[in-house]
């Protein structure tokens, strides 16, 4: 019997040659994505590319089945490609790629023009949302699927036709307030958020000198007038400025005591000064180092000692334990920076710097009167891991490779009508819930509020040779030629926030496009209607060789959707109206700068800086 005969039995035998013959994506090669590439490996996709950026760890091997030990450090990618070649029956090719999807260098526009289908089996919501908005640009369907512990769904998205991922609101992560992580924590986690997001980012990762996040004074001063919290809060941050400058003009041993002096003593300190504080507190108490001094240094010249500590990440540390764990983690992390690396970021598998983070988090701990946490603990808070089960991504993924074949009911090469297929398909949810287990629902159309698919979408296409030839004043008559816009309404954004053309603004109309600063390949153009009458475009900038098709996409723009007072305040659960600032595009004249939400219609009061 043919190996295929059971799949032509069960697709029939037009679906499985569209199958044999297609080429498509899948995006993430983790929990979901071993399962996931078994099931379409066997399915028989003619071609199937896998991208990933992770290598492999010693955690992933629990649930990410087709890894081994000896693959531990090896990408992820190549690594699942060549697993699958023991049951690989139908020859498909493997594509591995070893990146990250949102690399548009890596990954321009006209390499993902070459799939009819996409599978999403990522684990965070930038790329997802990333994938999504990649999809909306070329009109192709995107299978999205995920789990959290027992529960997980598929969600098929058929562009403009059904919800695409951003439709409906997620779930954001809990933020503490500033002045809790900086001043007063109570809580293992307001330390580990220290740790990780202020801590480690200001001493080795790339930091930007406005500051931001735990450094925002602006925020800092929303949440509390305490005027010596303030004042301590930026001493803090100026002397840690002074800190990571010891990384590269001072040994291990010096750097790692200046270390814990300033931050576990000094600031300690300086903190118990501001009494307001501690008025229904218990107070910290400040480390010294020289208490475990010779301790440590005896510790540091034991391997068996070291090897004892570092070999149990269950183990709760004591105060000893942890400055040994955090001498050892920021020497390496200080070699690394003297070397090669000129900035490293947080990652829970790279064990310099969850080392780091948990001994830092855990001595902070300590000083304040907290529960102190596991390496292992604190690798999930920091990591934002939610724990994985394998069955429920095996499950996830079957129904994800099952309801995608779906699509390859019907031909869409000559069409991209999903109307008929959206009717036909369905999200699936599971969970562990009584009578509930597995559960289905139709594909709902797009929401109006959507910031992602409410917006039309499509490819701008210019050769290498068009865009230093063409002026922006041709490509503003062809916006109004292709899409009725009426004469002298349109505006241009390009990128987050630059006019560079409206009927105030025309100062960049002679210019060719390759003078235009940031018009390049891969960057977005806002095309809005100022008489407020039509719907926005966002045209994503494609230069490629040829290109036989028109410049711009066959989009018929629809009236341009009011927003209400409940829906830009978020009352009705639509997303907030983001607002950007847009600076116009003069580049010998004083900028010009005008600040409102991008979304609606352009004001014509600016204010000259």
């Amino acid at each position: 019997m043919a190996k295929d005969t059971y799949l032509k039995k069960i697709l029939g035998n037009d679906r499985y040659s569209r199958v044999r013959q297609t080429k498509i994506l899948m995006v993430g090669a983790g929990g979901i994505g071993c399962e996931l590439l078994k099931d379409l490996v066997l399915t028989g996709y003619g071609e199937i590319h896998i991208v990933d950026l992770d290598t492999i760890t010693l955690s992933n091997l629990n649930r990410q089945f087709l890894f081994r030990h000896h693959d531990i450090d090896k990408s992820k990618s190549l690594t699942v490609a060549k697993a699958v070649d023991s049951f690989n029956y139908f020859d498909t090719k493997l594509v591995p790629h070893h990146g990250n999807i949102m690399d548009a260098k890596q990954f321009p526009i006209t390499w993902w023009s070459q799939f009819s289908y996409i599978f999403n089996a990522l684990d965070n919501l930038e790329a997802r949302r990333y994938v999504n908005r990649m999809c909306l640009y070329l009109k192709t369907p995107l299978m999205e699927s995920g789990t959290t512990g027992f529960d997980g769904q598929i969600q098929p998205i058929y562009p403009y036709y059904s919800e695409c991922f951003d439709c409906q609101s997620k779930v954001t992560p809990k933020t503490f307030p500033v002045c809790t992580i900086r001043s007063t924590p109570s809580q293992p986690v307001h330390c580990i958020t220290w740790a990780k997001e202020f801590l480690f980012h200001q001493l080795f990762d790339e930091v930007d000198s406005s500051a931001g996040g735990l450094n925002d004074a602006a925020k800092i001063k929303s949440e509390t007038d305490d005027k010596d919290e303030i004042e301590n809060m930026t001493k803090e941050f100026n002397e840690l400025v002074d800190l990571r400058k010891l990384i590269f003009n001072s040994d291990a041993r010096t750097f790692f005591t200046e270390l814990v002096n300033k931050i576990f003593k000094v600031d300690v300190e300086r903190l118990l000064l501001i009494e307001t504080l501690w008025k229904s507190r218990q107070k910290p108490v400040p480390l010294i180092i020289t208490q475990y001094e010779q301790d440590l240094i005896r510790i540091l010249d034991d391997q068996t000692e070291l090897q004892k500590i570092f070999g149990d990440e269950t183990k709760v540390w004591s105060t000893l334990e942890n400055l040994v764990i955090l001498f050892k983690a920021s020497e390496s992390l200080q070699r690394r920076l003297q070397g090669e690396e000129s900035f490293l970021s947080f990652d829970k598998d790279d064990e310099d710097t969850l080392n780091f983070v948990t001994a830092s988090a855990n001595l902070r701990s300590i000083i304040f009167n907290i529960e102190v946490k596991s390496k292992f603990d604190i690798k999930q808070i920091a990591g934002n891991i939610i724990p994985a089960i394998a069955t429920t991504n095996a499950i996830i993924s079957g129904f994800s490779s099952l309801s995608g074949t779906n699509y390859f009911k019907y031909d869409f090469e000559e069409t991209q009508d999903f109307s008929r297929i959206y009717q036909e398909s369905s999200s699936i949810f599971i969970s562990i819930k009584p009578n509930k287990y597995i559960t289905s629902a139709s594909l709902v159309g797009p929401n109006e509020r959507c910031p992602t698919s409410s917006i039309a979408r499509g490819l701008l296409k210019l050769t290498p040779v068009e865009v230093k030839e063409l002026s922006l004043k041709w490509l503003v008559d062809k916006l109004i030629e292709q899409y009725d816009y009426a004469d002298e309404a349109v505006a241009l954004i390009l990128g987050k926030s630059r006019l560079i053309y409206d009927v105030d603004f025309d100062d960049n109309l002679e210019k060719r496009l390759g003078d235009l600063s940031g018009f390049t390949d891969g960057e977005l153009l806002m095309v809005q209607d100022d008489d407020g009458e039509l719907e926005s475009i966002e045209l994503y900038i494609s230069i490629v060789e040829d290109h036989e098709s028109d410049y711009l996409p066959q989009i018929k723009l629809g009236p341009k959707k009011a927003i209400t007072e409940e829906s830009s305040n978020g009352s009705s659960g639509a997303p907030d109206v983001a607002t950007d600032t847009i600076v116009i595009d003069e580049e010998d004249e004083d900028l010009v700068e005008v600040t409102e939400p991008v979304v609606k219609k352009r004001k014509i009061e600016v204010e000259v800086l």
